[in-house]
């Protein structure tokens, strides 16, 4: 690291609880699309300024942000793009925009707000996790009743279902024999023919996974919602880099406050918040380097690493992760996320 650089004054306790909370942030960013707001308040407290530790935040976050999009592009219907383009697209322009009111913003009042979206989306998830436990309940309980009051299986009817000997005798020779043809079939069939791909198609073959969203769990988004996302993309790109929360952050709670009574899996929403919060660091940095603003380079080195690997293994886990784990996770981390705002806008 360079001698100039915030790093350099750092205490060993500093340093490690800069990179624990970048660890941890990150792999909760690549699992359930939250966790920037888990770093900005560790830079604060080892004496980072806001606004040098926004953008060396961004900076480092960047190229993660673009292999998040990677590995998640790979499982079909993961990523909403045409809802995702629309939020992100207009969340850039927000960006650029905050980008320039970041040393004059009210950011105490747009910190209120954010945790009291984060408070709503966390209270709604945690009512329907209960409500879901509940109805899960008293459906075994119906179910155990249903089986004290069903009969057992009675003997005779045991022996009466048994094959007599001549009917189980032709019952073996004609499953050999049916055996025995699919054998032959099999010797003789032909070699399958050889593939006639195109460049374009065996790179996507060996590009995309075999595991996909199920259609009825995808977000198959109209004309009025796409007008609806862009308008949210404009607000929340410009109250992510004045709060330095992440764009993320504020979409989810909203999206599940809108969306979350319809059947949308939980991946496609953090999907589509991973391409609002790609499009939003790159036009975040271009915006705050025009105005003059510098990130610490010796921050930014400390912060990529961890970027990388965190929101890679969180990016794997958000693969096979249960809808019952993201929702809990995320309804633990919202709740959290609100009380730490909201307590953050009140002692400014």
């Amino acid at each position: 690291m360079s001698s100039g650089t915030l790093v350099s004054g750092m205490g060993p306790g500093e340093l490690v609880l800069v990179i624990l909370a970048c660890g941890i942030g990150a792999l909760l960013i690549g699992a359930v699309g939250i966790g920037g707001v888990v770093i900005l308040p560790a830079l604060l407290v080892v004496g980072v300024q806001p606004a040098v530790g926004i953008y060396s935040i961004y900076i480092a976050f960047m190229p993660a942000a673009c292999a998040k999009l990677l590995v998640l592009g790979r499982i079909r219907g993961l990523i909403p793009w045409r809802a995702a383009l629309s939020c992100g697209s207009t969340a850039a322009i927000g960006a650029a925009i905050g980008g320039v009111l970041v040393e004059s913003s009210p950011r105490r009042a747009l910190t209120y707000l954010v945790g009291v979206f984060a408070a709503l989306a966390g209270a709604r998830d945690a009512w329907e996790l209960y409500s879901r436990k509940m109805k899960q309940r008293g459906e075994r309980r119906a179910e155990d009743g249903r089986r004290i009051e069903e009969p057992g299986d009675s003997p005779t009817n045991e022996i009466a279902s048994r094959p007599r000997g001549d009917d189980a005798k032709r019952s073996a020779d004609g499953a050999a024999g049916v055996e025995e043809a699919v054998v032959k079939l099999e010797i003789s069939a032909p070699p399958p023919p050889r593939s006639c791909a195109t460049f374009r198609e065996r790179v996507a073959a060996a590009y995309m996974s075999a595991d996909s969203i199920p259609e009825d769990l995808r977000w198959n988004v109209t004309e009025r919602e796409m007008a609806i996302l862009a308008a949210m993309g404009l607000f929340i790109g410009c109250a992510s880099v004045l709060t330095g929360t992440g764009g993320p952050l504020i979409l989810i709670p909203v999206l599940l406050t809108w969306k979350g009574d319809e059947r949308i899996s939980r991946k496609v929403i953090v999907g589509c918040s991973s391409v609002l919060a790609a499009c939003l660091v790159t036009a975040a940095v271009i915006s705050m380097s025009a105005t003059g603003v510098r990130p610490d380079v010796g921050l930014t080195l400390l912060i990529a690493p961890c970027a990388i690997v965190g929101m890679a293994t969180g990016a794997r886990i958000l693969q096979f992760a249960s809808r019952e784990f993201l929702q809990a996770a995320m309804t633990t981390l919202l709740l959290a996320v609100a009380a730490l705002t909201i307590s953050k806008a009140a002692t400014d």
